[in-house]
């Protein structure tokens, strides 16, 4: 038998290999059944009341009834402080997906930053394990090089790459109808998002005029999971565009459930009739301010929003159902997310919480978390303590067994899941728009600082309509200090009476925001103050 010779290297390799090795994150090898599934489910603009085992579940909710969210918390742990990184989708998801302040590479609002290649995505920590992996729904990382799954850790993409997209107009003749009418003149469409979606890089049009994404979507992750892969383990990436506008595109049948008026599909215009846009009517920035932004209430608008979180939640019980059908469901993570708060354009209910969506109050900052780990971490619980969308990497990679990489901000929550702590798990966190508007939550005071916002409101009456309010919605500018366990509602400015504590607070924002880098185009550059 012949051998081949090898060189033992010097000492100072050895000991120059050792440190290498000993500074990287240990990532053992793990027999199959040690390494769980994972599900990750992402919400888009989830209101924080709009579920019934929250606390502060409205009345309409209750009668509504979400046994799915219900389950899926009874199965886990529903976090009631956890917050985004950002009150708006792109610069929000990219924090959940890495871990990390998106503002350290200049991600701050809509097109800023976006995901570039040097940053580690959840999917990417996974893939080394041997996971399987795909992203399914809408993926809105305001641009960057790796902003497509398949270029941050996916093997399979079906869904969106845009903020929004139509519920039910999927087809390549739906997208046809509007360009017929505007004479091929696209620029006129502005940003109105119909037609095919994005099956890995390839546009794919769906030509069933029945489909509604919020089915689709869990269609197609319900294959994945029911995919024969051995011992193989699995990441799905759900996220959902339910429950983004344009929430008053509804499916019909689930329109019906809630007394919706909406006209079904037109099998001789071949076409969906009214509340959709008409381009030769009215301009789309117009018609998007009308219905999207309540330049008019619509008095039905809360009952549309409802007939999408009933969908939403019918699926997420097939989604787990077909969990529990594969024999997975003690070897499987479930993490529950929305990217935001809800936001008042599509009506949602964000409880005693102050603002919505794009604000700076908690109503744009505090979302619904839930961890569902069985057979990992006890379930049915409800824990109270500051946690942030930044600690699904850090808790998913700490119950596979594998390293936590040093530069990471979020914490795992392992421990305080398990020993049913409420104790906070980040001594602060900090928001920024890059702009101005600064915040900083630590302990139990929250600091404000150029956040005012103005927004059109409305008011749902007994019969469930929504009407106008009698003043505009308004969150306060200037310099605002509010204790959070006093005043969930942010109601009561105490900067006055705490110059010290304002003064503490300001310093270590400032001490935050040293760290971070200034807002960046999506190809990289520093963009002009």
């Amino acid at each position: 038998m012949r051998h081949t010779a090898r060189m033992n290297p010097p000492w100072p390799a050895l000991l120059l290999m050792l440190g290498i090795a000993l500074a990287l994150p240990h990532q053992p090898a793990l027999a199959g059944e040690d390494r769980p599934n994972v599900v990750l489910i992402v919400i888009d603009d989830l209101g924080y009341a709009d579920f019934g085992t929250s606390p502060h579940a409205p009345d309409d909710v209750k009668a509504l009834g979400t046994p799915a969210m219900d389950r899926l918390a009874a199965s886990g742990t529903l976090l009631t402080e956890a917050y985004a990184t950002s009150p708006i989708c792109s610069p929000s998801r990219a924090g959940l997906i890495t871990g990390r302040y998106q503002q350290r590479w200049g991600n701050y609002w809509y097109s800023e930053g976006g995901l570039p290649n040097d940053q580690t995505t959840l999917a990417q920590h996974l893939k080394p394990l041997g996971y399987d992996t795909m992203k399914v729904g809408k993926t809105h990382l305001g641009g960057g090089p790796a902003q497509h799954p398949l270029d941050h850790g996916y093997d399979r993409f079906f869904g969106f790459i845009h903020h929004t997209w139509d519920y039910i107009r999927l087809s390549r003749r739906d997208l046809d109808a509007y360009l017929d009418r505007v004479n091929g003149q696209r620029g006129r469409l502005g940003i109105l998002c119909v037609g095919p979606l994005m099956r890995d890089r390839k546009p794919e049009s769906v030509d069933d005029p029945g489909a509604f994404t919020t089915e689709l979507f869990t269609d197609e992750a319900i294959a994945f999971i029911e995919e024969d892969r051995g011992d193989r383990p699995y990441l799905l990436h759900l996220s959902y565009n339910a429950m983004h506008m344009p929430t008053y595109v509804c499916d019909p049948d689930y329109a019906k459930k809630l007394g919706v008026e909406q006209p079904p599909w037109d099998r001789d215009a071949k076409q969906w009739e009214f509340p959709f846009w008409e381009p030769n009517d009215i301009p789309w920035q117009q018609w998007h301010r009308k219905w999207g932004h309540l330049g008019e209430i619509d008095p039905q608008g809360r009952k549309r929003y409802l007939s999408h979180l009933l969908a939403l939640d019918d699926n997420l019980g097939r989604l787990l159902d077909a969990i529990d059908k594969t024999g997975e469901k003690d070897n499987t993570i479930v993490v529950f997310v929305s990217d935001n708060g809800g936001t008042i354009n599509t009506y949602a209910n964000n409880g005693p919480l102050n603002g919505w969506k794009f604000m700076f109050g908690e109503g744009g900052l505090r979302i619904p978390m839930i961890i569902a780990a069985p057979g990992r971490l006890p379930g049915g619980r409800q824990l109270a303590g500051v946690t942030s969308a930044m600690d699904v990497v850090p808790t998913v990679l700490d119950l596979v067994h594998a390293g936590l990489p040093d530069n990471l901000d979020g914490k795992s929550l392992v421990g305080k899941i398990k020993s049913a702590s409420e104790a906070d798990a980040h001594d602060m966190l900090c928001w920024s728009n890059g702009r101005g508007a600064r915040v900083i939550r630590m302990g139990d005071w929250k600091l404000a600082v150029g956040c005012a916002w103005t927004h059109s409101a409305f008011v749902i009456n007994d019969e469930g309509l929504a009407e106008p309010a009698e003043q505009d919605y308004a969150y306060p500018g200037g310099t605002v200090l509010f204790n959070l366990k006093d005043d969930l509602g942010e109601t009561a400015d105490r900067a006055a009476d705490h110059p010290d504590r304002v003064a503490e607070l300001k310093a270590a924002y400032r001490a935050w925001r040293e760290t971070m880098s200034g807002p960046r185009t999506g190809n990289g550059k520093l963009k002009k103050k």
